[in-house]
């Protein structure tokens, strides 16, 4: 028992740190807590059975608790990285996808946990040696399968971010990798629970401050972020829409500030879905957005406003859009100014033509 807490202090130190830092967390939902949560937990429950499991080695004889921890600590690892994809609030796995990604361990389960029997995997002989089935290396198979999900998952979330953020991701991801594939390579007797732990420390860090960039009403961009982009992007930005939706103050006041919350978070949703590719979307105010383009053309992005228009004809909201596209060498600050305008000429002639009906 002392031996196990002196070579874990670390990792338990680490594990109880991030569930202090998910209770006082405001930034995620019950359900991204809760898994999280649950990824620590197995984190914990891992460390602890491999430690017994490596107690029971020391028996002269075969004993059945010794087959069944290898199972549970094969049948974990995939579990952890499958909650964690579920820390990306605006990218959680469907149910369906979910479903998918689970066949792998689903199907290795009871591989695993038969295997003393039927030899496929792992078995231990009466004097207690390890012996490696036909699919000895399977378990690793499986653990590579999941972090090969895992590093994807990601990608395709990050892959509109700048190219600084997709290094810190590679960078975190990268290490623990290449330090499995060392403790593989010279047949190391160890442990993947700390390498694990100190990954997933730097993870939640790097999504929680991801998150601080992130409107959590319409997962948009938030207004941080547009302050931000508009000077590290000013160069890159050829494009600009502002939009404005109308009527807000009529839905919060006879239905209720929930009402104008869906309001925005439907309105924010069919922005996202329809500006097309090459796009950043923010909500910079209560029920103001902005969209930054880099690369398409005149055409291309009135072709997106005209989709978002029509999507919102399919629901009870409206709103004004303007434009600005680059042309010489103008600004991002004149581009924001005439788009702006644009856009306040457009919530009059709605407005007109309402009140002409």
């Amino acid at each position: 028992m002392k031996d196990f807490f002196i070579n874990n202090i670390v990792l338990f130190y680490e594990l109880i740190g991030l569930l202090i830092l998910l209770a006082i967390t405001v930034n995620d939902s019950r359900r991204i807590k809760r898994f999280n949560i649950s990824a620590i937990i197995l984190l914990m429950a891992e460390s602890i059975m491999y430690e017994i499991e490596r107690w029971t080695r020391t028996l002269d004889t075969y004993t059945i608790a010794r087959p069944i921890l290898s199972a549970c600590v094969y049948s974990i690892y995939p579990i952890i990285l499958i909650m964690l994809m579920q820390m990306l609030t605006t990218h959680v796995l469907s149910r369906k996808m979910l479903c998918i990604i689970l066949i792998p361990e689903i199907l290795s389960v009871p591989i695993f946990f038969t295997s003393q029997w039927t030899h496929i995997v792992f078995y231990f002989t009466q004097d207690n040696r390890y012996m490696g089935g036909l699919f000895s290396w399977w378990p690793y198979v499986l653990f590579a399968i999941y972090v090969v999900i895992f590093v994807v998952h990601n990608i395709i979330y990050f892959r509109k971010f700048a190219i600084n953020v997709l290094i810190i991701l590679i960078y975190i991801m990268l290490i623990p990798i290449c330090g499995v594939v060392f403790y593989l390579a010279v047949e190391a007797d160890k442990d993947y629970s700390a390498l694990l732990t100190s990954a997933i420390l730097l993870y939640y860090v790097f999504v929680y401050v991801h998150m601080t960039k992130i409107d959590f009403l319409t997962n948009l961009f938030n207004r941080q972020s547009y302050y931000q982009d508009s000077i590290s992007r000013a160069k890159s930005i050829t494009g600009v829409v502002s939009i404005d939706m109308n009527d807000l103050k009529y839905f919060n006041d006879v239905f209720g500030h929930q009402a104008g919350d869906e309001a925005i978070k439907t309105t924010g949703e069919i922005i996202k879905e329809n500006a097309g590719s090459n796009s950043l979307c923010y909500r910079v105010g209560g029920d103001e957005f902005m969209i930054f383009y880099s690369g398409p053309k005149e055409e291309d992005i009135i072709k997106a406003i005209e989709a978002m228009r029509k999507a919102l004809n399919e629901t009870q909201y409206r709103c004004a859009f303007g434009y600005c596209v680059k042309t010489n060498n103008e600004s991002i600050h004149d581009l924001i100014r005439v788009s702006d305008e644009r856009m306040y000429e457009n919530k009059r002639e709605m407005k007109a033509n309402k009140d002409n009906k």
